[in-house]
């Protein structure tokens, strides 16, 4: 029997096979062990990493709640500017008028792209000179030593526009339903201009003398289209300033047209002398207000005309440089003064005069000075303070001392305005130069006369209808049919006059407050 023994090689490979075994038994042993101390690190590295991780997110997350939370800003509107608003009340109304000469004139006036509001107007200055006023001996610290230069901000005449013009209207009782008033009546009047830019005196009123004079003694054109320019330079319309400057640039250049080579204006009726001072007047406060050579060299010559004026008829005549009715005297003294304001050439002593006048012509009491009468004592006086009223704002011009005018203060209050009763003593004439006196004079007097004279005007003047320039276009002008003077010069002068009274807030400056 044999026995088989195996290779050596075998044997080795056996043992090297099972040596393999042991040894993989041993690492897979020892792998067993690392397994999970690995898998504990990789978890707490997953977990810091995971941390991080939030705690960015939860960083983005802040940021953007921060952005999506910030309040979102609206972009600035645009400065609103307060409208004046006018009550409007339709009315059937029935307009009586006498005379229809031609067809009336609608006046069509292009619109530009900017309008100016009363904070808008541009400006211009004009300078005045303001120490060649303040040192007449009569002067003083009273109304004629404060007119200084024109333009917009100074003198008597800055405060007719801007911000301004909305501070006076407020320190002297004035009101947004007065600048209503005063809007509608320069629209009324800017609607009935005639094309080549005067204000028709055929259109309305009437020529039977049923108070006054008759409409044909007064050429009419003149002095209407005076009185409605004054109207638009009173608020602060000047050639080249404001909403309605084509307006009274076509009104100037007609003005300008009728001069004559003596300087005067008008023709020789009994009224002429009206026309001349009114007109100068225009002429200066405009000269004052801008910078014109054709302005200044014609209001300049109407002052000369005036100086030497020499009319003879009863009431109007000029003696010695001193009118003879204190009625031409307070418009001859009105353009004077502006023509001081605006530095152009007067007569020496000329305030001296109208002071020399007017003395002759005031009454005076234990108490100071009294009424004031038209071309002699005693004329026109009784119960009749239209004369006072004039004489108390010249006298104030002249610088006299408030304490003596309060006796014309108290007799002009007595006839506080009222409607629809008018006579010599209650008319816009009136109301007018007692407007002007009692705004200078101020204190209780003035607010009592403002708060009549405000409520009467801006209550009845008309409203509604159509606004084509026809005789039946009436919304914002006054009816003319019931005052003393109206009946005769019609409703472009009541219109006017009416503006005058509620635009006195800032058409000249108060110094006796």
């Amino acid at each position: 029997m044999s026995v088989r023994i195996p290779k050596e090689e075998n044997i080795e490979d056996d043992i090297f096979e099972e040596d393999s075994f042991n040894d993989n038994e041993e690492e897979n042993t020892k792998k067993a062990s690392m397994f999970p101390t690995f898998m504990l690190s990789a978890i707490i590295h997953i977990f810091l990493i995971l941390l991080t991780l939030l705690f960015v997110m939860s960083g983005r997350e802040k940021e953007e709640d921060r952005i999506i939370t910030t309040s979102i800003i609206e972009p600035l509107k645009e400065e609103e500017i307060e409208e004046v608003e006018r009550e409007i009340v339709k009315q059937l109304v029935e307009v009586q008028s006498d005379v229809i000469v031609d067809t009336p004139m609608v006046v069509e006036e292009d619109v530009t792209e900017q309008m100016e509001t009363e904070n808008e107007m541009e400006s211009e200055s004009a300078e005045g000179i303001s120490e060649a006023i303040s040192d007449m001996p009569l002067v003083g610290s009273g109304i004629m030593g404060n007119i200084g230069g024109g333009g917009g901000g100074g003198g008597a005449f800055g405060q007719r526009s801007g911000g301004g013009r909305k501070k006076a209207v407020l320190r002297g009782g004035g009101s947004k339903k007065t600048e209503s008033a005063v809007d509608a009546a320069l629209k009324w009047l800017k609607r009935h201009q005639e094309k080549d830019g005067f204000w028709n005196k055929e259109k309305y009123g009437n020529d039977n003398n049923l108070s006054g004079f008759k409409r044909s003694q007064t050429e009419g054109h003149m002095a209407l289209t005076g009185l409605a320019t004054l109207a638009f330079l009173s608020a602060g319309h000047t050639p080249r300033v404001g909403r309605y400057k084509k307006v009274v640039k076509k009104s100037l250049e007609w003005i300008l047209k009728q001069q004559k080579e003596d300087g005067s204006f008008g023709d020789n009726e009994a009224y002429s002398i009206y026309d001349n001072s009114i007109i100068a007047l225009v002429l200066c406060e405009t000269a004052a207000m801008t910078s014109n050579s054709d302005i200044n060299n014609a209001a300049q010559k109407i002052l000369d005309y005036l100086s030497t004026y020499t009319e003879t008829k009863k009431y109007h005549k000029v003696i010695d440089g001193k009118p003879n009715s204190i009625s031409v005297a307070g418009w001859m003294m009105m353009a004077f003064k502006a023509g001081k304001s605006a530095g152009l050439r007067i007569p020496e002593k000329v305030f001296d005069k109208f002071k020399e006048r007017l003395d002759e012509m005031t009454e005076k009491d234990a108490y100071g000075y009294g009424v004031v009468s038209y071309i002699k004592k005693g004329d026109r006086n009784a119960n009749k303070a239209t004369m006072t009223c004039v004489g108390m704002l010249i006298y104030e011009y002249l610088g006299v001392h408030r304490s003596e005018l309060e006796r014309m203060a108290d007799i002009i209050i007595k006839d506080l305005p009222k409607w629809g009763t008018y006579d010599i003593n209650n008319d816009m004439y009136k109301w007018y130069y007692a407007t002007l006196a009692l705004f200078q004079f101020g204190g209780n007097h003035w607010k009592t006369w403002n708060k009549s004279m405000s409520t009467v005007l801006v209550k009845n003047q008309r409203r509604g209808g159509p606004k084509d320039g026809s005789l039946n276009d009436i919304d914002g002008s006054w009816d003319s049919q019931g005052d003393y003077w109206g009946r005769n010069l019609g409703r472009t002068y009541t219109t006017a006059m009416g503006a005058f009274c509620l635009e006195v807030y800032y058409r000249y400056k108060s110094v006796l407050k």
